[in-house]
């Protein structure tokens, strides 16, 4: 049976960061400059490991730590591992890094420059109607940030006729995907710093969620893993039952609810 990441790692074995932009737009949804420094990352992390993909190394000898939850991070996802494979853990510090990880605690950090990212307007100044912030963020006058995407689009078309918006809209994404490949093209120096680290493996070791024994809430009847069971007067309930707040992925932070 042919594996169906084939065509993903023979890309990431040639570094082939353009390939593997347009596939990440199978699931980012369009082209992101966060997006293409996830996976430049990714790609120099395996380089400065000694490494030509993840695949190379014996299954859950590997793991990488992201530190944002955002687009950067599907970047990383499509290199260097998934959620649901548990080699990749989201350490929620709002930074576009990543660091990859072997099982003898060898490690190495890769961060974007802020500098680099501040020159995104320079590098591409079609860009600046949208990126007007600093370091390529969107900044609204009036509106206090972080917007939602739907207050995004409804502030940013106001003033255009619905018949207008979508072409308009067509031709703002042209622009970014323009400035995107561009961003293919910037030297690793210029855009990351890299650092070599020590970690200890055991705290991040990947495991397999089916080695994890199930319970059912006494309270709601429902399935749970049983590390995520709590002990209640002699009860054994998930965390809703249990009244705990639980860590959420919301809006690209992790947070208590």
């Amino acid at each position: 049976m042919r594996d169906p990441r084939a065509d993903i790692i023979e890309a990431i074995r040639r570094r082939d960061a353009r390939w593997l932009l347009d596939k990440s737009v199978e699931f980012h949804g369009h082209y992101c400059h966060k997006v293409v420094y996830g996976i430049r990352a990714s790609l120099l992390a395996l380089k400065e490991l000694g490494m030509s993909a993840t695949d190379d190394e014996m299954m859950g000898s590997v793991v990488t730590l992201v530190e944002t939850a955002g687009p950067f991070c599907n970047g990383v996802q499509l290199v260097l591992g998934t959620l649901g494979g548990s080699d990749l853990v989201i350490r929620d510090c709002g930074k576009l890094a990543v660091t990859l990880l072997k099982s003898d605690g060898a490690a190495v950090r890769v961060s974007v420059r802020p500098e680099f990212l501040d020159g995104f307007v320079e590098r591409h100044p079609e860009m600046k109607g949208v990126f007007s912030g600093r370091y390529a963020t969107i900044s609204i006058e009036g509106e206090k940030p972080p917007l939602s995407k739907l207050r995004l689009i409804e502030v940013m078309t106001k003033d255009i006729k619905p018949e207008e918006r979508e072409r308009l809209m067509e031709e703002m994404m042209e622009r970014h995907r323009a400035a995107v490949l561009k961003e293919l093209e910037a030297p690793d120096e210029e855009m990351f710093k890299v650092e070599r680290k020590r970690l200890e493996f055991s705290a991040f070791a990947p495991i397999c969620e089916c080695t994890v024994p199930v319970v059912v809430c006494e309270a709601c009847g429902e399935a749970v893993l049983e590390t995520h069971v709590r002990l209640r007067n002699g009860r054994k309930l998930c965390s809703d039952c249990a009244g705990e707040k639980t860590p959420t992925l919301i809006a690209g932070r992790i947070s208590l609810s």
